[in-house]
């Protein structure tokens, strides 16, 4: 049990520890009083006893605090570690842990070194260090073989425990003491009542954070070697707050990791400075101002899933201020209008549902290419049609004309080429397969938008045993991928089939587990009424696009009564049915023959 873990169990009994420690005191309020730690009668020392803050006292005559481990030490005249053993007996917590054979090492004798002088001296003061400073931590000097080395003595309770070399020179000339136990630098520097320490990557880091007056101790063999970790244990159980100052790279970074997951999360924070390292920072010309700065700006290592709501409130206020000049979240966009009601998020997936020829597939085409109109990029596996007939249709809705020109058709293969791909697979793909291609779509081609036509195209099973499960495991996947590389994914997903077709279907009808829709972020259902063609046009809308379910945004429920332009194979907001070219053009001066009305209806 550490330093910490014990205050808390304190405090749970704080009026009955504040009373123990302080018997001639009395209880006023929530508080307990008293003259000071030597437990006198009086009101300069205040005990929380009650409210959020209990456990914490004050001692305002002495300007002391802290809470009651701090103060059991201070009213025994004990180091924090021999408070902590009293303080643990107190409250009947069994200290006694099972006990493993402990190795034998080697104990150094006093190197042979001499004060620095020119060569160490030199080298240290280069760094920033003071003469002070250097003095503390007892450095010494050797010169062997006409090289100059620093002695790092590790120095604890009073007794040499091991000692490192290295060449001012040649940093890979560096070696410890053969046999000699593994434990952090500095101990003898650190007060017996100090709750919160410092661990760097190096001893010169560690002599950095000293000088600016931050207690400090140093691994002995860099970032990936934690021996130290199972010697010095006992003794890091008296830190409540342990900052980790290991290197900003790669090495220190995953070095970090480790230590914090050994020493505990829950007390251990991770100081970022202006450099690679503390020494690094100090000769750059930061000052001890610059080194408390960073300590206070320390953060816990908390596990990546877990994010303080503080720290998407900038996201929450472009939420309800979105500034024009920054990219947005692109909307729902047909016919040339847009529709913010709903926003096609990262991260999240949509089911696109509607009865067989009802156009589902063609609708959500038509709503990709107002994606792509946005800036956005996608990638379509669509099973059941041939690449060539999935550009046909896009042809047309892009140009709004039902034959457009080879040369306006050359224009939007330009404006697709770095907007659209296709997963080129006839007949049914693999899941497992999809995702790896949309994986390396999404990191190589900065793609956002995955389309899946339709779920009965994959190796998911419809029906049939285990079929359920499959379907479920399969929505799960394809969210966890959207989230996880801030795609959108769309799923076709086919309805049951009804009694008769002259409603849309709802997010319930979707064939299949139920699973499908609830593991969805969206739910859109398209329907048609399917007029005859060569019907005439009147004022009735041709069909429907409903959002049945929009779990991040403010509209849970709309539907869009849309017309349709059958030349174009576009949806319409007006009843005018006018399409509308996604991809401009200007025809040439002289189209060919018989070509002259539609490019110059696409160019107006």
């Amino acid at each position: 049990m550490n330093a910490a873990e014990l205050s808390s169990r304190l405090a749970e009994s704080a009026a009955a520890v504040a009373e123990h420690l302080l018997p001639k005191g009395k209880r006023v309020a929530g508080e307990w009083k008293a003259g000071s730690v030597s437990g006198e009668e009086g009101q300069s020392l205040s005990v929380r006893i009650a409210g959020a803050k209990r456990g914490l006292w004050r001692d305002f005559a002495a300007d002391q605090g802290g809470d009651l481990l701090d103060l059991w030490a201070a009213c025994r005249a004990q180091s924090i570690g021999q408070a902590m053993v009293d303080a643990k007996a107190y409250l009947g917590i069994r200290t006694s842990m099972p006990v493993r054979e402990q190795k034998a090492y080697r104990r150094p004798q006093r190197p042979q070194c001499a004060t620095p002088k020119a060569g160490a001296r030199e080298w240290l003061l280069g760094r920033g260090l003071t003469e002070q400073t250097v003095l503390d931590f007892r450095i010494g000097e050797q010169v062997r073989d006409g090289k100059t080395y620093c002695v790092f003595p590790y120095l604890r309770e009073g007794e040499l425990i091991n000692a490192k070399t290295r060449n001012i020179t040649d940093k890979k000339d560096m070696r410890q003491e053969a046999g000699a136990e593994p434990c952090l630098y500095g101990w003898h520097l650190i007060d017996p009542k100090q709750r919160r320490v410092a661990i760097t990557e190096g001893e010169i880091d560690a002599m950095t954070l000293h000088q600016a007056g931050i207690p400090a101790l140093s691994v002995n063999a860099g970032a990936g070697n934690h021996q130290w970790i199972e010697n010095d244990w006992e003794r890091l159980e008296r830190f409540s707050e342990i900052l980790v100052c290991f290197d900003d790279d790669e090495v220190g970074r995953r070095g970090a990791a480790e230590v914090v997951q050994r020493l505990g999360p829950e007390r251990c924070k991770v100081v970022k400075f202006g450099a690679k390292d503390a020494n690094q920072w100090l000769q750059d010309g930061a000052c001890g101002e610059d080194f408390h700065g960073a300590i206070s700006d320390a953060k816990p290592m908390d596990p990546a899933e877990l994010v303080s709501m503080s720290e998407v409130m900038g996201q929450v206020k472009a939420l309800f201020y979105p500034a024009h000049s920054e990219s947005t979240t692109p909307c729902l966009m047909l016919g040339g209008r847009r529709f913010d009601w709903f926003e096609a998020r990262p991260g999240e997936l949509t089911v696109w549902t509607g009865f067989n020829g009802h156009g589902k597939s063609l609708m959500l085409n038509q709503v990709l290419l107002g994606l792509l109109q946005q800036g956005e990029r996608m990638c379509v596996f669509s099973g059941e049609m041939s690449p060539a007939q999935q550009g046909k249709r896009m042809v047309k809705q892009a140009t709004g004309l039902d034959r457009p020109t080879p040369a306006y058709i050359d224009a939007v293969g330009v404006w697709l080429q770095d907007r659209a791909w296709l997963f080129n697979v006839m007949g049914s793909a693999t899941m497992v397969r999809l995702l790896e291609v949309f994986a390396y779509a999404c990191r190589r081609y900065g793609i956002r938008h995955f389309v899946i036509d339709s779920l009965m195209m994959t190796d998911v099973p419809e029906d049939g045993p285990g079929s359920m499960t499959a379907q479920k495991a399969a929505v799960q996947k394809l969210a966890d991928f959207a989230k996880r590389h801030g795609a959108h994914v769309h799923l076709v997903a086919h309805p049951r089939k009804g009694r008769d077709e002259s409603q849309a279907p709802g997010k319930l009808d979707v064939a299949g587990s139920s699973k499908i829709t609830d593991g969805a972020d969206n739910v859109f259902t398209v329907w048609s009424a399917r007029k005859e063609e060569g019907d005439e046009p009147d004022d009735k809308p041709d069909g429907c696009l409903e959002l049945q379910k929009q779990r991040n945004g403010d509209v849970q429920h709309k539907k869009l009564w849309l017309f349709f332009n059958r030349s174009a194979m576009q949806y319409c907001p007006s009843s005018e049915r006018r399409a509308v070219a996604v991809v401009p053009f200007h025809a040439p001066v002289h189209p060919p023959p018989g070509q002259a009305d539609e490019s110059q209806r696409a160019a107006d």
